[in-house]
């Protein structure tokens, strides 16, 4: 898909369509000198394609919503050779299920995204020391149930769990120009060993944005599960994590390694999904933690062992949550690893309405059983 490389920004509509081999530091290198931005991946080398089809979670989310709720118009390439736009206006049920539909219904060449003024914002990374966690679990839980919740705020924390020594990152970022926001008040007693948060152009801060899973180990599995704000539950799930004997697994394998991501999501992330037309995620609109469960290692003979690790965990944490209702079915899929089913957890009437769209558009189902990798509809 690397010819599909066009960043093309309509000043007059304000949008900005995009080729599905683009990475968003492409989009935001068009857009930022400008003043604009789009809702878009967090780290510039990321693909546009995958994560919008995956839903796609954004600094922008929780003003925003997530980034397939910000896309216009898809142009996309159906298995009988037909090349269609779907919109609000054409192909609308095709439009709808591709907002977190992958690759189940056609190639996506083409995406039209909305777009926003920005300036420049507060951001960077601190760094904690790893006995912080407690108190920095709780600054979560207050920084996501703060009434009226500033949704210029937006964070992502990273647990090194089996490398404490890395020390607890977190990438935060206030997105107007204003340093020691209100918003981020929970944080303030907090005392990091390694703080870049400054006031900068947003493409900068992306560029210093640091994801521990993308660093020093040629494998990684990325696994996630989805509950509640519930603030003791937090305490609760790491200290699970931290106790549980599956690590002294993950130890005995060359450099495995858990980095656990805490990526807290807004009510009005999921509310703006349903201002613009709806998606495909099923998603419950009350904040919530998307939890990212990323094992790192060396060697493909050990392959089998941390996967049993890394879906031994998930389900510890889908256990511990279930019975204090605070458990959530959805399962992010930008985060998913290959064994997840992740569209089944969409709800059984977003499954039904899918399942439509792919029998009208792919009655042979070329794109479910001759198109391999990503997550497919069940028969």
């Amino acid at each position: 898909m690397g010819g599909f490389n066009e960043v093309e920004h309509d000043l007059e509509r304000e949008v900005v369509r995009v080729g599905s081999g683009v990475k968003w530091g492409d989009v935001y290198r068009v857009l930022t000198p400008k003043n604009l931005t789009t809702v878009g991946g967090r780290l510039l080398d990321v693909g546009v394609a995958g994560l919008t089809l995956g839903g796609g979670l954004s600094y922008l989310s929780d003003r925003e919503g997530l980034a397939c709720d910000n896309v216009l118009n898809y142009e996309v390439l159906l298995a009988d050779g037909r090349i269609v736009n779907a919109n609000t206006s054409s192909n609308v049920e095709l439009f709808r299920a591709l907002k977190g539909g992958g690759n189940n219904f056609g190639i996506v060449t083409h995406f039209t995204l909305r777009t926003f003024p920005q300036d420049f914002v507060w951001g960077g990374i601190r760094a904690y020391s790893y006995d912080q966690l407690p108190a920095i679990l709780s600054a979560v839980a207050e920084y996501q149930s703060t009434p009226n919740k500033d949704l210029n705020a937006n964070l992502m924390i990273q647990v090194p769990v089996t490398n404490a020594s890395i020390g607890i990152i977190l990438n935060m970022v206030y997105l107007n120009p204003t340093a020691n926001p209100p918003a981020f008040r929970a944080f303030e007693n907090l005392s990091s060993f390694a703080d870049t948060v400054s006031i900068r152009s947003f493409e900068d801060f992306m560029a210093d944005s640091l994801l521990l899973s993308t660093v020093d180990y040629p494998r990684w599995d990325f696994r996630t599960t989805t509950f509640l704000l519930n603030a003791s539950l937090y305490t609760e799930v790491f200290e699970l994590l931290a106790n549980a004997h599956e690590l002294t697994t993950l130890s005995n394998i060359s450099s495995g390694t858990l980095v656990v991501g805490i990526q807290p999501i807004a009510e009005t992330a999921v509310l703006q999904g349903d201002v613009r037309g709806g998606n495909s995620l099923g998603l419950s609109s009350r904040p919530q933690i998307w939890l990212s469960l990323n094992t790192g290692w060396r060697k493909s003979e050990d392959d089998v062992a941390v996967y049993g690790v890394s879906r031994d965990l998930a389900k510890k944490v889908e256990q511990l949550t279930r019975p204090s209702g605070h458990y959530h079915r959805y399962i992010f899929m930008n985060d998913a690893s290959w064994d997840q089913e992740v569209i089944q957890h969409y709800g059984d009437h977003n499954v039904a309405r899918m399942r439509a769209v792919q029998a009208k558009y792919d009655p042979d189902r070329v794109f479910q059983d001759l198109v391999r990798g990503g997550w497919k509809l069940a028969l």
